[in-house]
């Protein structure tokens, strides 16, 4: 008996089932948290560590609006100041963001690309699967696919020296094929890279800087010497930008530093340190809840198992074998567990993808390193895990066991405090996602003064949509699920255009937001007038309160003032009527800065942007037969980059924080299942301990429900210490976040029905346990004892 004996725990585990698969259960779930929190927090912190010259590149970004808005985007011109002025400087890469319109077989086929210096390649070391990086952006008429373009577009044929023509017929060969743009600052979106020559927008043209000009329109970075600190000359490029462009300050962030920088960004994919800290904070906080599971349902089945140690001691076993038999136990039960987590894992990561915004990449748990680390990571588990039962059951005496005294000697002091500080950490966590849910809610929800429901917004595709935009207006008010069809520029949701303007003789900037669109899209949207003057004409315009006082009007007024062909815009008639002051509107949605707002309705527009199609029925199924009528028209695909769904691109604008939301509330869900387990194994090995007594009660004369009272009693005790201490948790948390939204809930009662919660599941979980012990025959312990 003084050899361990697998074979033991196995018959165990056989004829303790329920133990079995609760620890199991709560092992693998918890590991599946772990290993893919673990893939995630791996991914997030070596973007870009790929890039060999990463210490010597530089994002140029900018601090705007009195430090407002802090940007890693910048003009692609101011690159060629830099280079004229810093020797120090090796190479700058500057790129912005464009489509190709490709022909396809008489339809059309759109790429998003990266309009890019030749220099790209050769400062970035993204990896190449074909083609030479050193020349593939050498000439103007090259393109870069990535690899799941070239796969569409050419299947799994060689791609090198093809030709791809646009819808203009511009010609690109394909000089290279990148690895997808995932898991690196890069758009994910990317599809390929040509020329920076190919952008069409005048404000990113170089020839247009300083003035008139999209001065955030571009991703900036130089290559410097090595040795060189291009960041130390903070305050000098500083200085210098103020020669050409003033009251606009650079920010120099070195690139491996760039991705967790906390900087906007168009272009590039920026990382939130935030939420990596919350999923390593939170995928510890479940880990510990298993092992502490672990602990409280071994001990508590120790009662069972201390015949058989007493046993193994009497036949020679010493303490020291007793605890390596445990702490072998506990690594089997993890080896298990770790098998199945990682099956698990495999199973979640699409989901876990989607929820992150990211790529998990599923090869790096073969990797030797992970395999290494996952190893030495089970190992410390199993060691904490198996410490305190065998500490106890080591302890056992042959004698004890006999005289029936050894379930008093184990006073599980330490599961008391394990299962309060599980309470706490739940309390927290599901205080914490409500408040976060109703928060998103409220915001989501937020009136704007303009419809959102069942409104499907489609933009139009470029150079096409003045010859084409009829007929698909027509198609469309044939369908019978369409109520109204609107063509415009802008809308509600999208804000429209903006336009700063500084009127004569003043120095105060007004920025003006335009939106026009035909008479159907006021009521479309909703769109209410304070005052309608009911004015006839082609061209009406509407105005908001700021947009009253920007112009120097008044409502009683008939016409617009002179102020108004200062701050026309292209598409607004000149000779428009003034129709009257909207009602409260907010633009885009509820947090948005608002603007002075100027609505035209007419009935012509020409070359709109957009159109939105206001629908009955299910919206999703409209859409579906809306996008079939749209290929057919325009012979491409509707550009999906945003929701078509107005609600939902409302809602997209908090889609970091929606994220967030959900990923707190499942691991709060989680932690719930968890703790629960936690609470069954403590009330088992607590009714163990007190067997006797309650037996001894029921004797004297207790009623089942006065010992199911003082069971529970107990428990809700723990509940109540948690609530304590965990409400000024939640408030010293929770009131930093939630100060950062102006439009907000009141927000303290949910801490309190969190606590509420908690309890209701404590003592649904304690509940059966009291109730069958109760229940029981006391002839039966008073015999045993």
């Amino acid at each position: 008996m003084s050899n361990f004996n697998l074979k033991s725990y196995f018959t165990f585990l056989s004829r303790n089932k329920t133990y079995t698969a609760v620890n199991v259960f709560g092992l693998a779930v918890s590991l599946t948290f772990v290993i893919i929190i673990g893939l995630y927090t791996w991914q997030e912190f070596y973007i870009d560590r790929q890039h060999s010259k990463a210490k010597r590149i530089y994002n140029i970004g900018l601090n705007m609006d009195d430090g407002t808005w802090r940007t890693a985007n910048c003009h692609h011109a101011v690159l060629r100041y830099l280079r004229s002025r810093y020797p120090e400087i090796e190479q700058t890469c500057g790129f912005t963001a464009g489509s190709l319109k490709l022909k396809d077989n008489g339809n059309f086929v759109n790429l998003n690309v990266l309009e890019a210096d030749s220099t790209f390649f050769s400062m970035f070391d993204f990896p190449f699967v074909q083609g030479n990086r050193t020349n593939s952006l050498d000439q103007k008429g090259n393109i870069v696919l990535t690899e799941s373009a070239a796969r569409r577009l050419f299947g799994n044929t060689a791609v090198i020296g093809r030709t791809l023509t646009t819808a203009n017929d511009n010609h690109f060969r394909v000089t290279g094929v990148v690895k997808d743009f995932d898991n690196t600052f890069i758009d994910k979106d990317i599809q390929g890279v040509i020329d920076f020559s190919y952008t069409i927008n005048m404000a990113n043209m170089d020839e247009n800087f300083p003035h008139m000009v999209n001065i955030t329109g571009a991703a900036s970075f130089v290559q410097v010497r090595e040795g060189c600190d291009f960041a130390a000359k903070q305050k000098d490029v500083d200085a210098y930008f103020q020669t050409f462009w003033e009251d606009n300050h650079p920010i120099i962030t070195r690139l491996d530093k760039l991705y967790f920088s906390g900087l906007d960004a168009f272009l590039m994919q920026m990382g939130n340190l935030t939420l990596v800290k919350i999923l390593l904070a939170v995928g510890i906080a479940i880990l510990l809840f298993s092992i502490m599971n672990y602990v409280n349902l071994t001990v508590a089945q120790s009662g069972y198992r201390a015949r058989e140690m007493a046993t193994r001691r009497l036949f020679g076993c010493t303490r020291g074998t007793v605890g390596v038999n445990m702490f072998t136990e506990s690594l089997v039960m993890c080896v298990i567990s770790l098998l199945i987590a990682v099956a698990l894992a495999c199973a979640c990561a699409p989901y876990a993808s989607l929820l992150l915004d990211t790529k998990l990449d599923l090869s790096l748990l073969a990797s030797p390193l992970t395999v290494g680390i996952m190893a030495a990571f089970i190992l410390l588990v199993s060691l904490a895990s198996g410490v305190l039962p065998a500490t106890i059951l080591s302890r056992v005496k042959p004698i004890e066991v006999v005289r029936g005294t050894f379930r008093k000697h184990t006073k599980m002091i330490f599961s008391r405090v394990f299962i309060t500080v599980q309470n706490i950490i739940t309390i927290t966590m599901l205080a914490c996602a409500m408040i976060m849910s109703m928060q998103m809610l409220h915001l989501t929800k937020a009136p704007l003064g303009f419809n959102t429901e069942n409104i499907i917004c489609i933009e139009y595709p470029d150079n096409y949509s003045s010859q084409n935009s009829g007929e698909f207006e027509d198609r469309l008010r044939s369908l019978p699920f369409v109520k109204a069809v609107a063509p415009s520029c802008g809308t509600p949701a999208t804000g429209g255009n903006n336009n700063t303007v500084t009127f004569d003789g003043e120095k105060r900037e007004w920025s003006f937001q335009f939106i026009s669109g035909t008479p159907e899209m006021m009521k479309i949207y909703g769109l209410t007038l304070k005052n309608d003057l009911h004015a006839k004409g082609d061209s009406i315009v509407y105005l908001n309160d700021m947009a009253m006082k920007a112009l120097q009007m008044k409502p009683t007024d008939r016409h617009l003032s002179s102020r108004y062909e200062q701050i026309r815009y292209g598409y607004f008639r000149k000779n428009a009527e003034f129709g009257g002051v909207l009602n409260e509107l907010r633009i885009r949605n509820i947090l948005e800065e608002q603007h002075p707002l100027l609505v035209q309705a007419c009935n012509n527009i020409q070359n709109p942007w957009n159109i939105s199609i206001l629908v009955s029925g299910d919206p999703v199924e409209a859409y579906a037969k809306i996008k079939d009528v749209y290929k057919e028209v325009f012979h491409e695909d509707i550009d999906e980059s945003s929701s078509p769904f107005v609600d939902k691109y409302v809602q997209e604008r908090f889609k970091q924080e929606l994220r967030t939301t959900k990923i707190v509330s499942l691991f709060a869900f989680i932690a719930i299942i968890i703790s629960l387990l936690g609470l069954v194994a403590m009330s088992t090995y607590f009714i163990q301990q007190r067997a006797r007594e309650i037996a001894v009660r029921k004797v004297f004369g207790s009623t089942g429900n006065q010992i199911r009272l003082r069971l529970i009693r107990t428990f809700m005790l723990y509940v109540g210490i948690a609530f304590i201490i965990a409400v000024p948790i939640v408030v010293h948390f929770m009131s930093k976040w939630i100060e950062q939204y102006s439009y907000r809930i009141v927000w303290w009662p949910w801490i309190v029905a969190a606590g509420a919660i908690v309890m209701l599941i404590s003592l649904a979980a304690v509940a059966v346990q009291s109730w069958m012990a109760s229940n029981e025959n006391p002839v039966k312990n008073i015999r045993q004892e």
